[in-house]
């Protein structure tokens, strides 16, 4: 799709992707976040959408997403029970201190020192990514392009050493 085309969609379906997204959400930052990343990764890829499906494909997109974040706001949850001090006492399973503990070495011995910032501000400091952009003199594409791309890397590493 050309540039004008995604543009053409951004401008016709934005309200109602970005309603979606705080619906499911509730937060209005992170539900920009999700927008614009789902139009990202169109502006990305060689895919060509058809008029009759592109706000069916659009708001599917978007609840994907949305359900994403959730999964990971949980993770994020359980990572920080385990790093408070309350984690004194295992909240998670043995196997779950494992493979977490496990996580956080491949992220400080694998990832590039860019990436482990990005990744820190935004998951363990719960930044959006606009800030963590602002934080670190970025573009808000750069901090997603690394964190597409570290999540990428830890699931290749997690699904090879399972």
């Amino acid at each position: 799709m050309t540039r004008s085309q995604i543009e053409n969609l951004f401008k016709t379906h934005y309200a109602q992707m970005y309603r979606l997204a705080v619906t499911i959400l509730y937060d209005e930052a992170e539900s920009k976040d999700v927008v614009s990343e789902v139009f990202a990764r169109l502006l990305n890829s060689s895919e060509t959408l058809r008029a009759d499906t592109a706000e069916r494909y659009l708001l599917a997109a978007v609840r994907n997403r949305c359900r994403n974040v959730l999964e990971h706001r949980q993770v994020r949850e359980r990572f920080f029970r385990l790093m408070s001090d309350e984690a004194v006492q295992p909240t998670l399973s043995t196997d779950e201190q494992i493979r977490m503990e496990e996580l956080m070495q491949y992220i400080r011995q694998q990832l590039p020192p860019l990436s482990q910032k990005i990744f820190r501000l935004r998951y363990l400091r719960e930044m959006t990514c606009q800030e963590v952009a602002d934080t670190l003199g970025i573009s808000r594409q750069t901090v997603h392009s690394h964190l597409v791309q570290s999540i990428e890397r830890i699931r290749e590493y997690f699904k090879s050493n399972t």
